[in-house]
């Protein structure tokens, strides 16, 4: 009863304190509430945990590519900004990293994401990896802020108030989505991206597995999991059925003790494929931090 009436109490404060949200956000935050009620009823000693992806999700646009609206840039990517810092041997400046993520990075994609992906981070080898996490939060903190989703801000917070440890896997470079994602109050050691071997303090390009994509997303759920006795994952929230899917897939058909399964949001991600239907809630949301 006290763990009810706790959980409750917290739910109840959240909602009155969420102003002029969008409609999915008390049914989730009631329901992954209600789901974890059950859980520590059911195992007092759980951990909760809910799982995010950022570009898309928790933010608007891309923290290592930048954003555009209706053809108008709103905000530069992290790529971008870290170059203009100097913290690339390859791209000598801003204005030579805009022309490589206009003319040649697409190219790369068009290869595939395994390979692209990846190398956004090893750009920057040689670089003084706190210097440039610390570059890239102060453009987080000056410039992105503003640009993450209000609602995904809002469940976030319900969340860890009633005793939900969030965590965020992103196929962004660990040293960008570190920087996005401290800038909002996430505790550092539970942020993970796309990471290369440190050595030295210096950036390498030696990739470390998992990648943070794709089904390497399950992966890096799997080893945080596993790493924390008692740990549950209650829920997932994603953007992209390609690289979010299998690890939303993963949490959303999990039993949890207590006979609730994971809650799985899929924002903004359009017509589920055939592979997801019915497993996800899809649902859009577009109110940012600085229109709330």
């Amino acid at each position: 009863m006290k763990i009810k009436t706790i959980i409750t109490l917290t739910a109840l404060f959240f909602y009155a304190a969420i102003q002029a949200a969008e409609p999915h956000v008390e049914q989730t935050i009631r329901d992954i509430l209600e789901n974890v009620r059950k859980l520590k009823t059911a195992r007092p000693n759980a951990v909760p945990m809910a799982f995010w992806d950022c570009d898309g999700t928790l933010i608007s646009g891309d923290i290592s590519t930048g954003h555009s609206v209706n053809g108008r840039q709103v905000y530069s990517g992290m790529i971008v900004k870290a170059a203009e810092g100097g913290f690339s041997s390859i791209l000598k400046d801003g204005a030579e990293a805009e022309r490589f993520m206009t003319d040649k990075y697409p190219e790369i994609g068009n290869i595939g994401r395994w390979l692209s992906w990846p190398m956004l981070v090893q750009l920057f080898h040689g670089a003084d990896a706190a210097a440039l996490e610390a570059h890239c939060r102060r453009h987080a903190e000056s410039v992105l802020k503003p640009w993450f989703f209000a609602s995904s801000m809002d469940i976030m917070s319900a969340l860890e108030k009633a005793g939900v440890e969030n965590y965020v896997i992103s196929g962004s470079p660990d040293i960008f989505v570190k920087a996005a994602c401290t800038a909002i109050g996430s505790p550092r050691e539970r942020i993970v991206g796309i990471r290369v071997r440190i050595a030295g303090g210096r950036v390498t390009t030696q990739i470390e597995y998992p990648l943070s994509m794709n089904e390497g997303k399950v992966e890096c759920i799997r080893e945080i999991i596993n790493a924390r006795p008692n740990a549950v994952a209650v829920a997932a929230f994603g953007n992209s059925y390609w690289t979010d899917g299998p690890f939303m897939r993963y949490v959303a058909v999990n039993r949890l003790p207590g006979g609730s399964k994971g809650v799985a949001l899929m924002i903004n991600g359009g017509e589920p494929p055939e592979e997801y239907k019915g497993l996800f809630r899809c649902v859009e949301q577009s109110k940012t931090m600085h229109r709330h």
